[in-house]
């Protein structure tokens, strides 16, 4: 709407024709499964607003305006089937010449999904079947020189491809940014190509899914600027109350159409019942975003603390460390907790082998990000297959010789070698267990600082993954741990952190305790 006021001034305009254009070419269209089979596919008003907006808006020239789109929506919605009429469209009616397409997915078998409903449409209208032509593995439109095809990372090779139009299915569970930047590298050669990202919500915010779900927030409020991104994100507030109504529709445009609001309680009831169920409920069905197999901490209020700071300016300062030595091919953490004027500033130092492939192998197979973390300098790479100890041991001394190091806290697990060497160098060991009785008050102190609004962690991404994946667990006594085995990720860092501020903050609470006493 503010577009329409005010994109003028950037070379915009809303072509009508085009955007009436494609919304009567979805009336061709017939669903083809379920109690709808056989009947027009009929574009309710939200789903009338994408289409419209993308295929709508030109710039100078007369080309489209939106190249990227992201379209997250809850579960059962529609948006696979929706995503036909540009599929389609613009294999017949973007005179573009020999005009590709392409669904695409992680796996085969999710690729096809869109693939094999597009066949189905295809075969069912009369006017669409004169004009397109279905093969087992691909869809030719002569007309044009077009084609439909699948791809995906598990299949056929994505080398020569040339998109018009991408449909890239279930974001969220692109772990892999390869195929993703061969999609949309190859399509520089097109003029006017479409992107067209569809998911629910995730369960890593630090992804490929979850980077577009942020992009998406910062140019729909106005923080980023980019005219060619559309983004349609179906959402409700993240401290939502999920049985309240007025929330499902919110991530549920097409409830009442592609399923009843009485069903849909069910749903809601049978999480709350099985609490295993909820997670999935929230994310699938109310499409919000979950951190790990269970929310321990949302990303938005983690991300209060990401506000850069100057590390040279704590140095001096009492320290709280926290070690957490993995397994030697795992992900091994320090934290440092610096308290300082109510805020407590926390350092994270991650550590991973490059492994027995080398380290580019190890993060296309494990997670890209690796490689963008290093180069930032947030993550440390040894050499070899297995974490050198005597570097972490270095990187240790580094930070007594900058803090006023108090305690340094570690879980004894795997630790006999270095323990022994920091004891002979002198460095003031604290045994800390991984159960509930050593991990409950550090990680609730921990939990009550991030609420309070009390933690600084320079937007460490690292950090930030490690705390989205945390398991939290409870016994029938409210005592609280991270459970690494249920967690969803690596959570090294995470546990390192909440050693760390639980001893800063016990010795704060020693202090406090003190000055009363002499009072």
């Amino acid at each position: 709407l503010t577009d329409l006021e005010t994109g003028r001034d950037r070379g915009l305009w809303f072509d009508c024709r085009a955007a009436s254009r494609v919304l009567n070419f979805a009336e061709l269209i017939q669903h083809t499964t379920g109690p709808l089979a056989g009947r027009p596919l009929t574009l309710r008003p939200w789903q009338a607003f994408r289409h419209g907006s993308v295929f709508g808006w030109k710039k100078e020239g007369g080309l489209r305006r939106f190249r990227t789109t992201y379209h997250q929506v809850a579960k059962k919605n529609g948006k696979t089937t929706d995503t036909a009429v540009p599929a389609l469209f613009t294999a017949l009616f973007d005179r573009e010449a020999a005009p590709q397409g392409y669904c695409a997915a992680t796996t085969r078998d999710q690729a096809g999904l869109l693939f094999r409903e597009l066949k189905r449409m295809i075969r069912a209208s009369p006017h669409l079947s004169a004009l397109m032509q279905v093969w087992r593995t691909s869809i030719e439109v002569p007309a044009t020189e077009g084609l439909i095809a699948c791809l995906s990372r598990d299949g056929n090779s994505s080398d020569g491809i040339n998109p018009h139009f991408a449909a890239r299915d279930e974001v969220h569970r692109w772990t892999d940014r390869e195929l993703a930047e061969v999609l949309t590298n190859s399509m520089i050669a097109r003029a006017q190509p479409i992107d067209w990202a569809i998911t629910t919500a995730g369960a890593d915010r630090a992804s490929l899914c979850g980077e577009m779900r942020d992009y998406a927030e910062e140019v729909v409020r106005g923080t980023v600027s980019d005219d060619s991104f559309f983004a349609y994100v179906a959402e409700p507030p993240p401290d939502c109350d999920v049985a309240d109504p007025r929330f499902w529709k919110m991530a549920n445009p097409n409830l009442g159409v592609a399923f009843s609001e009485e069903r849909f309680g069910e749903m809601y009831r049978e999480a709350t019942v099985i609490s295993g169920k909820m997670p999935n409920f929230r994310r699938l069905h109310m499409n919000l975003w979950t951190e790990g197999a269970q929310t321990w901490i949302a990303r938005d209020v983690w991300d209060r603390g990401a506000e850069p700071f100057d590390p040279r300016a704590l140095y001096g300062l009492p320290a709280w460390v926290g070690l957490d030595l993995s397994k030697t091919t795992d992900l091994t953490a320090i934290s440092v907790a610096v308290p300082k004027d109510g805020q407590i500033y926390l350092l994270a130092y991650s550590f991973l082998p490059e492994g027995p492939k080398g380290f580019i192998a190890r993060a296309q197979k494990e997670k890209r990000e690796y490689v963008a973390w290093r180069d930032a300098g947030w993550l440390e790479v040894h050499s070899g297959g297995v974490i050198d100890e005597d570097q972490v041991i270095e990187r240790l001394e580094t930070i007594r010789a900058r803090f006023d190091l108090r305690e340094l806290a570690y879980d004894r697990w795997g630790m006999k070698y270095m323990a022994k060497e920091l004891l002979k160098r002198r460095f003031p060991l604290v045994e800390h267990g991984q159960g509930y009785g050593s991990m409950s008050s550090p990680m609730k102190r921990f939990e009550e600082a991030v609420a309070k609004g009390r933690i600084r962690h320079a937007g460490n991404p690292v950090l930030a993954w490690a705390v989205g994946n945390v398991h939290r667990d409870e016994d029938a006594a409210e005592n609280i741990k991270p459970n690494k085995a249920r967690s969803k990720g690596r959570i090294d860092p995470a546990v390192a952190a909440i050693m760390a501020l639980g001893r800063a903050e016990a010795a704060e609470g020693r202090r406090r305790a003190r000055e009363v006493e002499t009072a």
